[in-house]
């Protein structure tokens, strides 16, 4: 008798089959639920931004309970300066500046040399009479 090379099919092979067809009902089930969840989602967000322009244009009446949500207003514009014109005021200025610099580095320099171990003695600024 010549042996056939066909395989036999046991319980364990419809079993995985079985747990094919189980995963993809899963899968399914999941993707409706991820649909729903999306929907919810994409609802709350435009109530929320129906909150937010109502709060923004007041509302109606002016008080608000201590449930109702919050929005942070946008900061203001920045105001913008003016030019400097007068030469005086400009040479001051410029000369605080410096000074400012100056003493800002005498700073970076007197913890740089402490933080290497040595200790320095910040020097008088520059323009500053002891």
């Amino acid at each position: 008798m010549a042996m056939s090379r066909r395989r036999r099919t046991t319980g364990a092979g419809q079993t995985i089959a079985g747990q094919i067809q189980q995963l993809v009902q899963e899968r399914d089930e999941l993707k409706v639920q991820v649909a729903t969840l999306t929907a919810d989602l994409e609802a709350i967000r435009s109530a929320l931004g129906r909150v937010g322009t109502q709060a923004a244009a007041g509302g109606r009446g002016g008080r608000r309970s201590a449930g109702s949500a919050t929005l942070v207003a946008p900061p203001p514009e920045r105001r913008k300066r003016r030019p400097i014109t007068d030469p005086e005021i400009l040479a001051r200025r410029n000369a605080a500046l410096a000074k400012a610099r100056a003493a800002r580095a005498e700073r970076l320099a007197a913890a740089r040399a402490a933080e290497q171990g040595g200790v320095a003695q910040p020097a008088e600024p520059a323009g500053v009479e002891a």
